[in-house]
């Protein structure tokens, strides 16, 4: 078993998969995946995603990959409710069938139309920056939604709670991830650690002379969980580029 060709795999694999479940699905396909029509317009991104990045097609693993993320989505638009544990369990599925497809069927990447004609270096390259980007995806764009959920029980005990993120808002929170995440990667961790700070003392700013300790608390928690997700994911992405 060819471990180099197993984990290239993975990390072609896994980018293709954030990219088609994040970036390019957009919100109007998120919210109806449970009719078969549009699920099917997201399982062939998906798949085509894939095709793309690996730079030809393998039958076994497109085709695994396809199905099982057709059932996945499908199970979970149907019987699953939208929360954190439903969130983390749908994405823990794909990845762990991304895995499997890759221990299984380690693509072979001379037959690549991208990857063929690199050198090892260029080739290591490539996918070092291909997890990064992974890790750029789960700790900004997938983050908003796992921060969200991971909220939205402390805020239903807030009066007058609404449960989502205001466009601001999220807006705010993926720059805040991506200032982090940016200074993380790049050897930066005192610039990260400034970005804190800083939330930091506009959190205290905002909730000056509030008497609403349930606020107070939320307002700390969205906060640190935002930051911290960042944070986590950022270290984890910086410690798989560098297996490259």
């Amino acid at each position: 078993m060819d471990s180099a060709a197993i984990l290239q795999t993975f990390t072609i694999l896994l980018f293709a998969h954030l990219l088609g479940d994040f970036p390019l699905q957009p919100v109007r396909i998120a919210i109806r995946k449970g009719q078969i029509p549009i699920l099917s317009i997201h399982i062939a991104i998906i798949a085509g995603t894939a095709v793309v990045l690996l730079g030809f097609f393998p039958p076994a693993i497109i085709a695994t990959i396809a199905v099982t993320h057709f059932c996945i989505d499908l199970f979970k638009s149907r019987k699953g409710t939208f929360n954190l544990a439903w969130f983390l369990a749908d994405q823990a599925a794909h990845i762990a069938v991304v895995a499997a497809v890759s221990i299984l069927w380690p693509a072979d990447l001379s037959r690549s139309l991208i990857y063929s004609h690199l050198t090892p270096g260029e080739l290591s390259a490539v996918l070092s920056a291909m997890m990064l980007g992974s890790g750029f995806i789960i700790a900004v764009l997938a983050g908003t939604y796992a921060v969200e959920l991971f909220l939205r029980p402390f805020g239903e005990e807030i009066e007058g709670f609404e449960p989502g993120l205001k466009k601001g808002a999220r807006a705010i929170g993926q720059l805040e991830r991506l200032l982090v995440f940016v200074f993380i990667v790049t050897g930066q961790p005192l610039a990260a650690s400034l970005v804190i700070a800083a939330r930091a003392i506009m959190a205290f700013g905002e909730l000056r002379g509030t008497s609403d300790r349930k606020r107070v608390e939320y307002a700390m928690l969205s906060a640190f969980a935002s930051l911290g997700w960042a944070v986590g994911i950022a270290c984890l992405a910086v410690w798989a580029a560098g297996l490259f």
